[in-house]
């Protein structure tokens, strides 16, 4: 038989305690606060959601996007950062000033992760730029380096070149040429190390000036085409007359050994390859054909059999580094492949940069 003494025990045992749920809150945020940032804000944020589930008197906890949608009578929401809220689920009787002032707590706290990850974000930009310009100065350091001993071997070469020097063999006096012709390159591809860290530097678009396309044309294929009467092909050229254009010439004529050196490298033995340049309505158009002998294949199934690998544009050699030069100008650089036919690299540049026309009062 009870008597009110057992019945007052049994009432008051089966009262909530939120002193509990209120310790272990704060216990949360101890935690927290004493834990390292190694887990990422993700990692916090689960810690926290995960040990304020298992705390008594909490039915559910989890944070929401900030709407106009007004949460259940059942719920309490606290700001948990910017657009959104730390919702949670409380049992009968744990909804007193303790336990509702410690999840303020762990809302602030949440919030604080929030902001701790924005800013962490947000220093990545500096972190982006130091590596950049690591890796210009890198670029500057090997091109300084390499470039050095270059000068004194063109120097030597044209020394030995020069029949005050001393009388060479043909042998000699092609070696020589060869010495000579590889320095150069080495020279141009130093040159264009700038251009793979960064195709659209400004540096390199302020330098311009105007170039008669038709003179630029002439000059390059009269460059070239000694390699080209050497390897079996005939290179020819057709340029119309046009108003100047204006661009950066040192990389133009970069872009136009490339393309004309590998037109002719790709080519086989009796194969042609045709420039043409004439003017357009929003600028110059430059086109290399390459056209099969009688005898050939092709150009491009010439290059397929040589080598094994397709004959389309990854056949091309350094065709991204001429496709940068012409996107630099504001320009395009299509290749059209017509297999046994031959192929087609068309190169169309505008009269002046798009920006420079902006800026133009």
């Amino acid at each position: 038989m009870l008597n009110s003494g057992d019945h007052v025990d049994h009432a008051y045992s089966s009262s909530p305690d939120a002193s509990d749920a209120t310790r272990a809150i704060l216990g949360l945020l101890r935690e927290r606060l004493r834990a390292a940032d190694d887990s990422g804000a993700a990692g916090a944020e689960e810690t926290l959601l995960s040990g304020l589930r298992s705390v008594p008197g909490i039915l559910h906890a989890d944070l929401r996007a900030a709407d106009s949608t007004s949460p259940p009578d059942t719920e309490r929401f606290w700001p948990a950062g910017p657009g959104r809220l730390l919702v949670v689920t409380l049992e009968r009787g744990y909804d007193g000033s303790m336990v509702m002032e410690a999840l303020a707590c762990l809302a602030a706290a949440l919030e604080a992760i929030w902001h701790r990850d924005a800013e962490s974000r947000a220093g990545s930009v500096p972190e982006d730029f130091a590596l950049t310009k690591a890796k210009t100065e890198f670029i500057g350091t090997v091109v300084h380096d390499l470039a050095t001993p270059i000068t004194p071997i063109l120097a030597y070469a044209g020394l030995l070149a020069d029949p005050d020097t001393g009388p060479l063999s043909p042998e000699q006096r092609e070696f020589v040429k060869v010495i000579e012709r590889n320095a150069v390159r080495l020279s141009d591809l130093l040159n264009d190390l700038p251009l793979l860290a960064d195709p659209a530097t400004p540096e390199l678009e302020m330098r311009r000036e105007r170039v008669d396309p038709m003179e630029l044309i002439r000059d390059m294929v009269t460059q070239v085409r000694p390699g080209a009467l050497h390897a079996g092909i005939t290179l020819r050229y057709q340029a119309r007359p046009g108003p100047a254009l204006s661009c950066n010439a040192i990389r133009v004529r970069r872009m136009l050994d490339i393309l004309l050196t590998a037109a002719i490298t790709r080519s086989s033995p009796g194969d042609s390859v045709m420039v043409e340049a004439r003017p357009t309505v929003d600028g110059w158009s430059i086109d290399i054909d390459c056209r099969p002998g009688g005898d050939s294949t092709g150009a491009g199934a010439g290059q397929e059999e040589r080598t094994g690998q397709p004959a389309g544009e990854q056949s091309w050699p350094r065709i991204g580094m001429a496709r940068a030069i012409a996107g630099m100008h504001g320009g395009t650089l299509h290749i059209t492949d017509e297999g046994t036919k031959g192929s087609v690299i068309r190169v169309e540049l505008p009269w002046e940069p798009v920006r420079d026309r902006r800026e133009a009062p």
